[in-house]
C-alpha cells in the first residue's frame, strides 16, 4: 500500500510558527527520502495552534525543498475563493514542478464563521446569498474547466478566456470528504477521492462511502480509474506501548477541543494529567480508538484491513511533540506498508 502524509503544522507547547514551519519542511524532506507517495498541507484560519493558513504558499515552498514526492493541499477550502484564481495558482506550481502537484479541495470553512466572513470580504454580512457549501459542486465544475487545456464550448467565455500559464502537466484535482455526498461528486467528475477518517472515524460509514465511490466512478481526463486515500491520525513506533505513549499529546489536544479549547501539543508526560473521572477516561479511550496506533506489525495488519475495503493509500496525520518521534513514526509506517 502507498503511504503519504498530511501535515497541519500543528504547534507544540513553546513552539513558534517559524519553528513549526521548519518542522513541516523537514517532515516533507524526510517523507521524500523515505519514498512516500505525497505530502499535503492543510488550511486553517484564526488559530493559535495550527499555523497553516495558506496552503498554496506552503506547498510551493515545499516543492522547492523536495525532489520527487508529490506535494499538494488537503485542502484548499474552495468556497472561500474564485476557482479561476485557484486554478492559476496551481498551474504556476505545475510549471515549477511538473507532474508533482496535487490540488485537494474541500468545502469545510477551515475555521469558525468569523474567518469565513473575513475571507469573503464581509460578503456573508451583506449578501443574502453568500458562497456556501451548496455551491461547492458548481465551483468544482468551474475549477475543472479552468484546469483543462481549453474552456469547453458551453462556457460563456470560451475562445476568449484561458487560465494561465499553459503547462505540460496539469495539477491533479482531488475531492476531500467524509461521506456519500463528496464521494458521489468525486465519482461523477472522475476525480480521485480522499476520505477524512480523522474527522469521520465510523468504520462502516467509511466502507459504504468507498463502495459508493468505486461503483459510481466515471473515467475522466484526470483519472481513468477510481483511487482512494484514507486520511487518519497515525502514530507508529518500535512497540505498541511506545506508539500509544506518543499519541497522548494528540489525544490531549482533541480532548480539550471537545470542550472548546485550542491547545498546543504537550509533552506526552504532561498530557491528559487532568483526566480524572471514569467518563473522561472513557472519552480518551474513544479518541484513541479512532487513531491508527502501533508497531510495524500492528500497522501492517490495520492497513490490510483498509486495503480490503478499497483503500489505495493511507495518508498519515501525525501531530507529535517531538520531531524525532515524528520522523521515526513516518519511518515505521513506511516499513509497515512494505510488509
Amino acid at each position: 500500500m502507498e503511504v503519504s502524509m498530511l501535515d497541519q503544522t500543528q504547534l507544540a507547547e513553546g513552539q513558534t510558527a517559524e519553528e513549526g514551519f521548519a518542522c513541516t519542511v523537514e517532515a516533507a524532506r524526510h517523507a521524500d527520502r523515505l519514498g512516500y507517495r505525497r505530502f499535503w498541507v492543510s488550511e486553517h484560519h484564526s488559530s493559535d495552534t495550527i499555523a497553516g493558513s495558506s496552503p498554496e504558499i506552503l506547498a510551493a515552498h515545499l516543492l522547492a525543498k523536495t525532489e520527487t514526492i508529490r506535494i499538494g493541499t488537503g485542502g484548499v477550502m474552495l468556497t472561500h475563493y474564485a476557482p479561476y484564481k485557484v486554478a492559476e495558482n496551481f498551474r504556476v506550481m505545475s510549471a515549477l514542478a511538473p507532474g508533482r502537484v496535487d490540488l485537494g479541495v474541500g468545502k469545510a470553512p477551515g475555521g469558525t464563521h468569523l474567518p469565513t466572513i473575513a475571507l469573503q470580504g464581509g460578503q456573508a454580512l451583506t449578501d443574502a446569498k453568500p458562497r456556501n457549501k451548496e455551491q461547492f459542486p458548481e465551483m468544482i465544475d468551474e475549477l475543472i474547466e479552468y484546469l483543462e487545456v481549453e474552456l469547453p464550448e458551453s462556457h460563456p467565455m470560451s475562445g476568449y478566456l484561458r487560465a494561465s500559464p499553459a503547462v505540460a502537466q496539469k495539477p491533479l484535482p482531488w475531492i476531500l470528504g467524509t461521506g456519500s455526498g463528496s464521494a458521489k461528486l468525486a465519482a461523477e467528475r472522475g476525480l480521485p477521492y480522499a476520505f477524512a477518517r480523522f474527522i469521520n472515524a465510523e468504520w462502516d460509514e467509511m466502507k459504504e462511502t468507498i463502495r459508493l465511490y468505486r461503483e459510481s466512478f466515471r473515467p475522466s481526463s484526470f483519472s481513468v480509474s477510481p483511487y482512494v486515500i484514507a486520511a487518519s491520525r497515525v502514530f507508529a513506533a518500535d512497540t505498541d506501548d511506545e506508539a500509544a505513549w506518543i499519541a497522548r499529546s494528540a489525544a490531549h489536544v482533541q480532548f480539550g477541543f471537545h470542550r472548546g479549547l485550542q491547545g498546543r501539543l504537550p509533552a506526552p508526560s504532561e498530557a491528559l494529567t487532568g483526566v480524572g473521572t471514569e467518563k473522561e477516561k472513557q472519552e480518551v479511550r474513544d479518541i484513541l480508538s479512532t487513531y491508527l496506533i502501533g508497531s510495524k506489525q500492528t500497522l501492517s495488519h490495520r492497513m490490510d484491513e483498509l486495503s480490503t475495503m478499497g483503500v489505495n493509500e493511507v495518508m498519515a496525520i501525525t501531530p507529535l511533540f517531538s520531531q524525532e518521534s515524528k520522523q521515526r513514526s513516518m519511518t515505521v509506517l513506511k516499513e509497515a506498508a512494505q510488509d
